[in-house]
C-alpha cells in the first residue's frame, strides 16, 4: 500500500466517524453542538500551527459538506450557523494575524506576501471582483431587502479563501489525498443512501430527516427508484475526469487493467455510479461535453488508438458502476434502462416545467438594466409547478432571488460586464491549464481544464459558479494551474 491509498483510507476513516456523529448529534443535539465546538477549536489550533493543513480541512469540509451543515450551532428563531461558515471565518482571521505578523517581522520580504505577488491570474480575479462590489451597492440601490442581499451575496465572499491558498506553498500529494478522500466518501455515500431508502430500512424517515435537516441533498422516489442527489457530487465527476486522463497514458488494455490500475478502476466506477444515482440532468449534460471534448483531445494530442481504448475504459466504468448500483439495490434490476431514459426524456415534469416558466419572466427581470445588474437580492415572482410551492401556494405563484439558470442568475445580479468577466477568468484558467498539460503531459492539467468546462456547462442549468461548491474548485484550480505553485 502506497502513501497516497494510506492517507485517503485514514482521512475516509475520519469522515466516517464525522458523518456518524452528525447523524447521532441529529438525534441528540447537544452532541452536535459538541462536537461543532470541538471541529472549530481542533481547526483554529491546527490552522495555527501549520496555515496549509487548516485550509486542507476547510477544502475537505467544502468537498463532503454539500451545503455546509454536517454540523451547526443553532440560535434565534431556529437559524443556524453552518460549520462552514464557522471553519471559513477561522481560517481567515489566522490568515489575516499571520500575514500582518509577517508584514510586521519582515516587511515586503514576506513569504505569503511574495507568493502573493506571483500569483499570475490576479487581474481577472481583480475585475471580477469589481463587478461583485458593484452588484453589492446596486442592491441596496434598488433596495432589495437586506436579508436577500446577504444570502444572495455571501457565497461570493468564498473568494476570498483565494488569499490563503495563493499565499501558501501547496503540497500537491496532500491535495491529491484530501480531494480523492473526499470525492470517494460523497461517492459511498450516495451507493450507501440509494440502499437504504430503496429497500425500505425501518429507520430510513429517520435518515431522510437528518439529511434534510444537514441541506446534504435531495432524496425523492419515482417509478421504484430512489434519487439521491447531493450537491457535492461534482466533485466525484471532476475525480473522474483525473482518473480518465490518467488513463490516457496507458499503452494497451493489459496496463489499464492491470493490478496495480485496480483502484483507479474501482474508485472511477463508484464515481460514474455516484453519477448515475444523482438522476441530475444537468450533471449528465456537463459530463457528456467533457467526454466528448476529451476523446478529441486525446485522440489529437496521443492517436485514435489511445481514444479508442480510452473509450473502452470509460464504458467497463459505466458497467462496473451499474453493477455497483444494482447490486445496492436489487429491484432496480429491469428497471434502471426506463428510468434512466425516462428522466432522459420527461419534459412534463414538475423541475423541468418550472424551470422552462421561469426563463421568460428572468429575461424581463434582465432587460430592465442589462448592463450593471439589479443588484444582489434582486428577486422576482413566476409559476412553479413545485409541489412543494403548490402546498403552500394553490396557484404555484413563487417568488425568490435564487434562481437556477446560472448565467441568467449572474447577469441578473452583477450585469453582462459582471458576466463578461466571470467568463473571462474561466477562459483565462482552461487556457492557461491547457497550455501546461501541452507542455508537461500532465494529467494534473488536463483534468482541471476538464473540470472547469463541466462547471461552465452544469451551470448553464444549475448555479455552481455563484456557490462555495464551485468557486471554491476554481480558487483551487487557479492555484494548481499558477505557474510553480505546486512544485
Amino acid at each position: 500500500m502506497n502513501k497516497l491509498t494510506k492517507n485517503i483510507l485514514i482521512i475516509l476513516g475520519v469522515l466516517g466517524v464525522l458523518e456518524a456523529l452528525s447523524f447521532l448529534g441529529f438525534l441528540f443535539p447537544p452532541l452536535n453542538q459538541i462536537v461543532f465546538m470541538a471541529l472549530l477549536a481542533a481547526t483554529i489550533v491546527i490552522a495555527a500551527y501549520n496555515l496549509e493543513n487548516g485550509l486542507l480541512i476547510v477544502l475537505l469540509e467544502l468537498i463532503v459538506g454539500s451545503k455546509g451543515y454536517l454540523f451547526y450551532l443553532p440560535y434565534s428563531d431556529g437559524k443556524m450557523l453552518s460549520l462552514r461558515l464557522a471553519l471559513w471565518s477561522a481560517l481567515m482571521l489566522i490568515f489575516v494575524v499571520k500575514l500582518i505578523a509577517q508584514l510586521v517581522k519582515k516587511g515586503t520580504r514576506s513569504e505569503y506576501l511574495l507568493r502573493l505577488k506571483k500569483f499570475i491570474f490576479w487581474r481577472p480575479v481583480s475585475v471580477l471582483a469589481v463587478f461583485v462590489f458593484i452588484g453589492l451597492l446596486s442592491g441596496f440601490v434598488y433596495k432589495n431587502g437586506l436579508a436577500n442581499i446577504f444570502l444572495d451575496f455571501n457565497a461570493w465572499l468564498y473568494f476570498l479563501i483565494l488569499l490563503p491558498a495563493a499565499a501558501l506553498d501547496l503540497k500537491i500529494e496532500k491535495l491529491k489525498a484530501v480531494f480523492l478522500a473526499g470525492a470517494s466518501l460523497v461517492a459511498i455515500k450516495t451507493l450507501i443512501l440509494l440502499g437504504l431508502f430503496s429497500n425500505d430500512f425501518s429507520f430510513a424517515p429517520t435518515l431522510y430527516a437528518w439529511l434534510r435537516k444537514t441541506l446534504v441533498g435531495e432524496m425523492t422516489t419515482a417509478s421504484g427508484w430512489n434519487r439521491v442527489f447531493i450537491q457535492s457530487q461534482i466533485f466525484p465527476v471532476i475525480a473522474y475526469y483525473f482518473f480518465l486522463f490518467k488513463t490516457a497514458a496507458f499503452k494497451n488494455l493489459a496496463e489499464m487493467f492491470s493490478r496495480k490500475n485496480w483502484l483507479i478502476f474501482i474508485l472511477s466506477s463508484l464515481f460514474f455510479a455516484a453519477l448515475l444515482i444523482s438522476l441530475s440532468r444537468s450533471f449528465w449534460f456537463g459530463f457528456a461535453v467533457v467526454i466528448m471534448a476529451a476523446l478529441i483531445v486525446i485522440w489529437r494530442a496521443y492517436s485514435f488508438k489511445r481514444a479508442f481504448l480510452v473509450g473502452v475504459w470509460l464504458l467497463s466504468t459505466a458497467a462496473l458502476g451499474m453493477i455497483m448500483i444494482v447490486a445496492a439495490t436489487p429491484k432496480l434490476i429491469g428497471n434502471l434502462d426506463n428510468q434512466l431514459a425516462g428522466r432522459l426524456g420527461n419534459s412534463e415534469e414538475a423541475a423541468v416545467v418550472s424551470r422552462w416558466s421561469l426563463l421568460p419572466e428572468l429575461f424581463k427581470e434582465i432587460k430592465k438594466n442589462p448592463i450593471s445588474g439589479q443588484g444582489f437580492g434582486a428577486s422576482l415572482t413566476y409559476i412553479s409547478s413545485d409541489p412543494r410551492v403548490i402546498q403552500n401556494n394553490p396557484d404555484g405563484r413563487y417568488t425568490t432571488y435564487a434562481f437556477e439558470w446560472g448565467y441568467l442568475d449572474i447577469w441578473l445580479k452583477i450585469g453582462i460586464l459582471g458576466l463578461g468577466a466571470y467568463l473571462w477568468l474561466l477562459f483565462v484558467l482552461i487556457k492557461a491549464a491547457l497550455i501546461k498539460a501541452k507542455k508537461n503531459q500532465g494529467d494534473l492539467y488536463l483534468g482541471l481544464a476538464a473540470a472547469l468546462v463541466f462547471l461552465a456547462a452544469l451551470n448553464i442549468f444549475t448555479p455552481y459558479l455563484n456557490h462555495p461548491l464551485g468557486i471554491g474548485f476554481i480558487v483551487l484550480s487557479s492555484c494548481l494551474i499558477c505557474k510553480d505553485r505546486v512544485y
